[in-house]
């Protein structure tokens, strides 16, 4: 159909004198994947071509177009396309792409940056980039290209007025936000929206209803590359076919309704921007030594192990009541049990720990095993949580003790915090993404049950927030009930 319009077209050019040379150039512009095809190289370095299913929104004119699409289908590439197109295609005008977290928005905008700076045809209409406060290109012919994240209730969209939106990741944006995104598009101006479902009922899965808008689902078995032995994995790791993460990330699909665990908002209240990240990450046979000159104080430790592909997290907090304040991060990516103990025990040389909080997975049981080994002072200090388990917690005026589902407390230690406003992060890109991504569902025997995903730091603070609860709490009265003795180690 398109290739039938654009034929009809350039007849029509041709029989008004348009000569040859002329004719091209229009078709390049007029069809955005002879666009692609020209300025643009896959990763073998051959001229990029369009796959099947990309072409009718490659090619769409809408004024409002929603993706509902599984994981690595080419979004980002279509993104990057028309961002380049509407830079040659669009003068005068200005073009916002938005996202609400920075670890969506960087990746994409320094792509385009290359792109911008490395394609000779783009080169010589670059006039103007920065990076910060936030990405800004402008071109010769006054077309104006903007990156922003949301901030804190969507405040970084207030006073913009463009004509195009593009937002990337929607699925994670705030309602706040949205209200302020709506705000910022001129009349007649264009929206298109790109995201993955996570099952939540928000904005982005409304607008994946809307009448007016051309809707698109890219599944992630429509991808080429997309192979059996990939297919068997993402089951594994998402629970089965029909578990919610398949459905979601792979198929593209709303499935069962989900809810938020944490407000997005509540977390970003929480971050102090001016707050220095001590940050680490470390591979195999990195060496670490913890930071020195730690003024005294109470510090828990909050650790998610994992081995081989997993990625571990250890998180540091110190209690400054009523706060309390994450000082140091470290992140480890294929990293054994032994060399996981050593850093901790690094670690807890320059804190010195109240209590150690460890996720009693497989890799977690293992690394407490070996810790508490080292002596009685370990022992005292070392808890590891089962999460699936039951936790005895306060009594209540019967004697008998109050019992609760280890994750469902610890998360709702994190959740009573993020409300009160007395938990303090620095600024952390992917501690943001996780806790805006991280959704649960209930069962039919009315169990929350959480979505299984990137939630290891998640997981790292649920450790040390319950720790820190362990070694607060009050003091129980001299009756202790025989009935429910208290257990909380393995």
């Amino acid at each position: 159909m398109e290739h039938e319009k654009y034929s009809s077209l350039a007849s029509f050019l041709g029989s008004c004198g348009v000569d040859r040379e002329g004719l091209t150039q229009w078709l390049d512009i007029a069809s955005r994947e002879r666009f692609a095809r020209a300025h643009f190289r896959d990763r073998n370095g051959a001229p990029w071509q369009v796959r099947p299913y990309q072409r009718p929104s490659l090619e769409s004119r809408a004024l409002r177009k929603v993706h509902c699409d599984g994981r690595d289908v080419g979004k980002t590439a279509e993104i990057e396309i028309i961002a380049c197109w509407a830079m040659v295609a669009c003068p005068d005008r200005e073009m916002l792409i938005a996202t609400q977290c920075e670890n969506h928005l960087f990746p994409l905008m320094n792509r385009l940056a290359r792109r911008f700076q490395q394609t000779p045809a783009f080169t010589p209409s670059l006039v103007e980039m920065r990076r910060s406060p936030s990405w800004h290109f402008r071109f010769s012919n006054n077309f104006v290209l903007w990156g922003r994240i949301a901030g804190p209730r969507g405040m970084n969209f207030q006073g913009m007025h463009v004509d195009w939106q593009i937002v990337d990741e929607a699925q994670e944006m705030t309602e706040s936000g949205w209200g302020e995104l709506y705000q910022a598009l001129n009349g007649g101006g264009r929206r298109w929206v790109y995201g993955v479902p996570n099952g939540l009922r928000n904005s982005f899965y409304r607008m994946t209803c809307q009448p007016d808008a051309e809707h698109y689902n890219w599944s992630s078995r429509e991808n080429p590359e997309f192979t059996d032995e990939k297919d068997q994995e993402l089951i594994r790791l998402y629970g089965g076919r029909n578990s919610p993460g398949y459905i979601h990330r792979v198929l593209g699909q709303h499935g069962e309704p989900s809810h938020a665990v944490f407000s997005l908002d509540e977390y970003l209240s929480c971050v102090d921007s001016s707050r220095p990240c001590c940050s680490f990450s470390l591979q195999e046979g990195d060496s670490f030594e913890a930071p020195e000159g730690i003024a005294p104080g109470r510090f828990y430790l909050g650790c998610d192990l994992g081995y081989a592909r997993d990625p571990s997290e250890f998180v540091v907090y110190r209690d400054a009541p009523p706060w309390l304040i994450q000082e140091c991060r470290v992140h480890l990516e294929k990293m054994n049990y032994k060399r996981q103990e050593e850093i901790i025990v690094e670690l807890d040389r320059a804190y010195r720990f109240s209590a150690i909080g460890i996720d009693a997975g497989n890799s977690g049981r293992a690394v407490a095993h070996m810790l508490m080994s080292r002596g009685q002072d370990w022992c005292a200090r070392v808890h590891a949580l089962e999460f699936g388990a039951m936790v005895d917690l306060h009594l209540m005026p019967d004697g008998r003790r109050a019992r609760r589902r280890a994750k469902e407390f610890m998360t709702e230690l994190i959740q009573r915090r993020l409300s009160e406003r007395t938990l303090i992060f620095p600024p952390d890109p992917d501690r943001e993404a996780q806790y805006a991504a991280h959704t649960y569902s209930v069962n039919a025997q009315g169990q929350i049950v959480y979505e299984k995903g990137d939630d290891h730091l998640i997981d790292a603070d649920r450790c040390a927030l319950f720790c820190h609860y362990l070694d607060q709490r009050e003091p129980e009265p001299a009756f202790r009930s025989s009935l429910a003795p208290e257990v909380l180690l393995f």
